[in-house]
């Protein structure tokens, strides 16, 4: 049972195979028992070469001293004295498991910086610049080249030269950012612990598995390390001297993201290691249990499980109690469908105000925490107390507490990664204040307790809402998104409520909002105390669909939002495209993007307020395609867009029938908030001018950009637009410089 010395030898005398797991049978052991299946073999390699692999040795000078071969079935790695990392070509996704088998022989006493250690390993590996993992000058062999790269790497048998096998750890890269050192989850309680240490001159089986969050280091068949969400963990970081130290902490998505992709390599130093029978094996969810639900008590019940085919007999269901002090239902199983098909949901505003606010603000009526959840089907409809379903007194309605939740609320939250919403169809009741717009804030600052009442919320990496419709009837935002990536909303339909300005003159009791604060405008503070405008549309809810901070791409397909605050608000995101969607009748703006966003063969009118609006002068390198719609009814002063930054493109396309009866301005670079902006740009609505003169300080500038008008609409650049290209149908006004 053990292999001779070979230090010097380049013949393997003899292999004797313990009665140990085979390398091509990898096991589900600890915490993926019941969460997931082995499925198809996805990859080998049995080392007849080298094809497959590439080799980094770290350079000391005597290079011959070192050598990685194939021979004889065995990735043959001899290395005195320096390290090497030899990486697996092809790039493997989460959701495998990688096998393989190994020996560490003995080294002959005269041979210098040898002795059986580090059998180490990097899987899911990938550069955190998009550059190559296999690029020699960055990454070079020694170890320490290594420590930027995002991935999981496992040990056994560390501890540097002289002290060699006596360390066992896991990390989640990378150990340093920026060339310092960076907080990392950091496992090590397996140290000095003889049984989890290399065995010289023994065939070892190592397993690693990456299955979302779920990591586990396996060897010879025995769970070493192993981390999921929810766990209390450890990790590596600087003390306040400088120092690295450990200390707790909970293995999270919000700091610790699971890697989607990477490679796999052999990682070692200072040793004799010989490899074979490789493999690596997709994983997969088990099969599901069908599972059959008749009430809302059943499904409470069924959703806390995972792996479950669910479906419930359709009908309406009157949601009569919580769940729990937050939530209806709280979806915390993963790897489940659900299809609730002809399934509706009625859940009175009084079981909504019994909701408190919960910490991280998960308050919402269906909560999903699970992960690869897919909702089937259910329609939702917020009920008042008074049977009634359409709000039209609204200076009574703001002043009846029975009719709003307590606090913000969601409609649904999900939490979770790779959520599916299908055919979900949503009817959203209850805010305070509502039937105001923003006038009185969106926010901090708000001059009014806010009550915001929204759709959907989601906030894991790569949801797919789709087929849905959000009927909006509180002051919230329809389709939202706080964080996550690769956010795909497609096939969806966004109506929200709007009313005219002018009857909020007719509020006249004194707790009425509009007569409380004397018909005066008291948000944003650049039109604080301004009159409630007259012949304008006033927005009841906030945005259609909408990203926030943090989310990362966006892309909005075949979508219909219409009388809304905005449309499809995207600029906030780090990258979007929006293709093939309409926006119509909205108040603020219909589309906004982020630097290099698209909007493709979409459409919208500028009915109550602009079709564009492109928000910092940072934005930059956006492409934009939009048909402008006739509106049958039309309201206000606002231009038709407000154009901002440099380098866009921007094209107006014209829709057929007759020409605009109000031209609205293409306003390119300005020197005015954009509250101030009018189809008198850049003349001052009447009314505004101390406001003006307050706040106007702010340069909006436009430079580089290129405006392709084939609309009637008049185009207008500001005294802040330079150097942009016109091509315009309109008439253009020029008070910029150098544009042509």
């Amino acid at each position: 049972m053990k292999f001779s010395s070979i230090c010097n030898a380049l013949a393997l005398i003899a292999v004797v195979f313990l009665p140990r797991v085979s390398a091509s049978d990898p096991l589900v052991l600890g915490k993926a028992e019941g969460r997931f299946e082995v499925g198809k073999l996805l990859a080998q390699d049995d080392f007849t070469d080298l094809s497959n692999w590439k080799v980094q040795i770290e350079k000391r000078g005597d290079e011959n001293a070192a050598w990685v071969e194939s021979r004889d079935g065995w990735l043959d790695c001899y290395l005195p004295g320096r390290g090497a990392t030899i990486w697996f070509k092809e790039k493997l996704k989460t959701r495998v498991s990688i096998v393989y088998e190994v020996v560490c022989p003995q080294v002959s006493p005269g041979v210098k910086g040898m002795s059986p250690r580090d059998i180490n390993n990097f899987w899911l590996a990938s550069d955190p610049g998009g550059g190559s993992l296999f690029d020699e000058k960055r990454y070079t062999g020694k170890f320490s080249s290594y420590d930027k790269i995002h991935g999981y790497y496992a040990s056994t048998g560390g501890g540097g030269a002289g002290s060699a096998n006596r360390t066992v750890r896991l990390r989640r890269y990378p150990r340093e950012v920026n060339g310092e050192h960076a907080a990392h989850l950091f496992l090590n309680d397996k140290d000095e612990q003889k049984d989890y240490l290399i065995r010289p001159d023994e065939v070892m089986t190592v397993q690693l598995v990456a299955y979302d969050d779920l990591i586990q280091y396996i060897v010879d068949g025995k769970v070493v390390y192993e981390a999921e969400y929810g766990d209390l963990a450890q990790m590596e970081r600087l003390s306040s001297g400088g120092e690295k130290a450990t200390f707790p902490t909970r293995y999270t998505k919000r700091h610790f993201p699971f890697y989607q992709e990477g490679y796999f390599g052999f990682r070692m130093v200072g040793t004799h290691h010989r490899y074979r029978n490789f493999r690596v094996y997709e994983l997969q969810p088990p099969s599901p249990v069908e599972v059959s639900v008749s009430s809302v008590e059943e499904l409470r019940e069924a959703v806390k499980e995972s792996n479950r085919h669910i479906r419930m007999t359709p009908g309406t269901y009157v949601i009569e109690d919580l769940e729990n002090d937050a939530n209806v239902v709280h979806f915390t199983g993963s790897n489940n469908e659900i299809n609730l098909t002809d399934v509706k949901f009625e859940i009175p505003l009084e079981v909504i105000r019994k909701m408190r606010r919960s910490r991280g603000g998960e308050q919402a009526v269906l909560l999903l925490s699970g992960d690869r959840i897919t909702l089937i089907g259910l329609k939702t409809e917020n009920t008042y107390p008074n049977g009634k379903s359409k709000v039209t007194d609204f200076g009574s309605y703001n002043q009846q507490s029975e009719l709003h939740p307590p606090h913000a609320i969601v409609e649904l939250r999900a939490n979770g990664d790779d959520i599916i919403l299908r055919g979900l169809h949503m009817t959203v009741r209850g805010s305070s204040p509502y039937g105001y717009g923003n006038m009185y804030g969106i926010g901090g600052g708000a001059a009014m307790s806010l009550r915001k009442h929204s759709g959907i919320l989601a906030k894991g990496n790569r949801p797919i809402i789709e087929d849905c419709y959000v009927k909006m009837e509180a002051f919230g935002h329809a389709i939202f998104f706080q964080g996550g990536d690769n956010i795909l909303v497609r096939n969806c339909t966004v109506e929200g409520e709007i009313r005219r300005s002018d009857e909020l003159y007719q509020e006249k009791d004194k707790d009425d909002l509009a007569r409380k604060f004397n018909y005066q405008l008291q948000w944003p503070d650049s039109v604080k105390g301004l009159p409630i405008p007259r012949d304008h549309m006033i927005n009841l809810a906030e945005d259609g669909i909408r990203a926030y901070p943090g989310a990362r791409h966006v892309k909005v397909e075949n979508c219909r939002v219409s009388k809304m605050r905005a449309g499809v608000k995207l600029y906030l995101a780090r990258s979007a495209e929006v293709y093939d969607c309409v926006v119509t009748d909205c108040i603020v703006q219909g589309y906004s993007l982020p630097s290099k966003g698209k909007i493709v063969r979409c459409s919208g009118n500028a009915a109550y307020g602009p079709l564009l609006y492109i928000h910092t002068n940072s934005n930059n390198s956006q492409n934009i395609d939009l048909t402008v719609l006739p509106a049958t009814e039309t309201l206000g002063d606002h231009p038709l867009a407000a154009i901002r930054g440099t380098r866009n493109r921007v094209r107006f396309k014209a829709s057929e029938g007759p020409e605009p009866v109000v031209l609205r301005p293409i306003i390119v670079g300005y020197q005015m908030r954009f509250d101030f902006l009018s189809v008198d740009f850049p003349k001052v609505p009447p009314g505004y001018e101390k406001h003006f003169a307050k706040h106007a300080d702010e340069h909006y500038r436009a430079e580089e950009n290129t405006i392709i008008n084939e609309t009637g609409h008049p185009v207008v650049l500001g005294d802040q637009s330079r150097d942009n290209a016109i091509e315009s149908k309109g008439r253009v006004t020029d008070l910029g410089r150098n544009s042509h």
